[in-house]
């Protein structure tokens, strides 16, 4: 069974996030991939380098919970790794893995959930930011 098969798109992102770049933007459309591929990057770094943070944030938190928890493989990948490889921490809106690994999901319009999301050290950010063409 493959859980993850990625599109040409996020191929594309695969490849950019592999040439070792510091700086990454994805300027692609809405519904592309991005947030899949790039939540998948992301656990991969966790798991590769134990004891590492890490954070997927929005200007919401609860459009970033959202989106990586419900409209990504995050989940199913989850369920493989199984429930002794990681947790969850609901209010912290943290997840665990099994070697000590965070990845936190949060947003960065309130300026209290700012200041305790970025009272952290990060190895990984990723920042989805919604641009209208009419702002």
């Amino acid at each position: 069974m493959t859980l993850f098969k990625p599109t040409e798109v996020q191929k594309l992102a695969l490849r950019l996030v592999k040439g070792g770049a510091k700086h990454i933007l994805l300027f692609v459309g809405a519904r592309s991939g991005k947030t899949t591929v790039l939540v998948m990057v992301m656990v991969y770094r966790a798991i590769w380098f134990a004891g590492s943070r890490h954070l997927i944030c929005r200007l919401r938190a609860k459009d970033a919970r959202s989106s990586v928890l419900r409209e990504t493989l995050l989940p199913a990948l989850m369920n493989t790794v199984g429930s002794n490889g990681f947790r969850y921490l609901t209010h912290e809106s943290m997840i665990t893995l099994f070697n000590g690994s965070e990845i936190w999901i949060g947003g960065l319009g309130d300026r209290e959930q700012a200041d305790k999301i970025l009272g952290h050290e990060y190895n990984t950010i990723y920042f989805n930011v919604t641009i209208h063409p009419d702002q």
